[in-house]
């Protein structure tokens, strides 16, 4: 009768198990939209738990969140952005989708441009690789390691794994079509970190890995007329020129073809607590920059809370954001939720904006939307 008993009790303590909750489910934000930021942690705060990533935003946005740092966005940021529409005058900020010429990854194929020929007319058809010139990176390009062993890779909030995105008619989840459905408009501000070293007759290499620090950009705000404090507002656009695109269009066809086969080191913004501190506060919805990586390479140099990390990894898989840049040479892991632009055309905007002296303009991305996609040509523009 007392072993019956006994049974009977784990019988009960069995049929009564409840499944075990993910900790997104147990720690994450209720975003409220009359007032987005209520509760909002710092960065010392993260993660909020311990089993996340290093500094992830994982929950932040809530646990299901696909957006990441696009939910800076709102109606009200894109409609405060019009005002700065004052000259109509419209930037292209994307190079030839062809440079550079060859990819600074060697493992990246050149794009392959065929016109096709028919009775009375004729289309042009293009195949690339998303990542060799101007590029948005979607969520779904960069995981984040806890250990630097691809057994431990996570994309952001934990919702994919390499299988489900390779699965055939697999997950659309944390795909580029999200990015493109949500919108990316409202205000951008340019910090002319090239323009700054010339103004100071400081000479720089783009393709060594120097290093740009949060101080060195204050002082570039600064020097540009903006309060260091309070240059940036919730849902802005940060582009950074580092003179990358400037110095690599200045070589020759020889060099331009060689620069690939050498170390991959290039300038770029520190990998360090004290720039993600800099960039969570801002709450910044996108950055991006005209060098390779918006950080220097080659990845993994720097230490985030004591351990050896990427921006990327932060930024990509740890926070949802995405990166735009003139071109993406080469990654390591990384781990964040802000959008990023790599590879932008800056020349023309920087000389306008340094001729107005006005460093905030109208800007916006339009990419593609292609569901479960890795990345996309950004097809940024700037208005001022």
């Amino acid at each position: 009768m007392k072993a019956l008993t006994v049974f009977a009790l784990v019988a009960a303590v069995f049929t009564d198990a409840r499944p075990v909750p993910h900790p997104l489910a147990l720690v994450s934000r209720a975003v409220n939209d009359s007032d987005i930021y209520a509760n909002w942690p710092t960065y010392d705060e993260l993660p909020l738990h311990p089993s996340f990533p290093t500094k992830a935003a994982w929950g932040v946005w809530g646990e299901s969140d696909e957006l990441g740092s696009l939910n800076h966005i709102r109606n009200e940021t894109i409609l405060a952005a019009k005002s700065e529409i004052q000259l109509g005058r419209a930037f292209n900020l994307n190079l030839e989708l062809s440079m550079p010429d060859p990819p600074l990854n060697t493992n990246r194929r050149p794009l392959i441009h065929a016109i096709q020929p028919f009775p009375g007319y004729q289309d042009d058809v293009i195949t690339l690789n998303t990542q060799i010139s101007t590029q948005f990176d979607g969520l779904r390009h960069f995981p984040y390691s806890t250990n630097q062993s691809r057994d431990t890779y996570q994309f952001y909030n934990d919702l994919i794994t390499f299988d489900d995105i390779m699965a055939p008619g697999g997950s659309s989840t944390l795909g580029v079509q999200n990015a493109a459905q949500k919108g990316i408009a409202g205000r951008g501000i340019l910090l002319d970190w090239a323009r700054w070293m010339d103004s100071k007759n400081a000479t720089f290499d783009a393709f060594n890995s120097t290093v740009i620090s949060p101080a060195e950009l204050d002082a570039v705000a600064k020097w540009q007329g903006l309060d260091p404090a309070s240059f940036a507002k919730p849902g802005d656009f940060l582009i950074v020129r580092t003179g990358f695109t400037q110095q690599y269009l200045a070589l020759s066809a020889h060099e331009q073809g060689v620069l690939p086969y050498g170390d991959d080191t290039f300038i770029g913004m520190e990998a360090s607590d004290e720039m993600l501190r800099w960039l969570w506060d801002k709450k910044l919805a996108l950055v991006g920059g005209d060098n390779p990586a918006f950080e220097s390479l080659p990845l993994g140099l720097g230490f985030i809370d004591g351990v050896q990390r990427s921006l990327h990894q932060v930024f990509i898989g740890g926070w949802g954001q995405s990166i735009g840049a003139f071109m993406d040479c080469w990654h390591e892991v990384t781990l964040m939720n802000t959008a990023t632009v790599e590879f932008l055309n800056l020349e023309n905007l920087a000389a306008a904006c340094d001729e107005l002296k006005r460093y905030s303009f109208f800007f916006t991305i339009q990419n593609l939307n292609v569901v479960g996609g890795i990345a996309s040509p950004p097809n940024a523009m700037a208005i001022l």
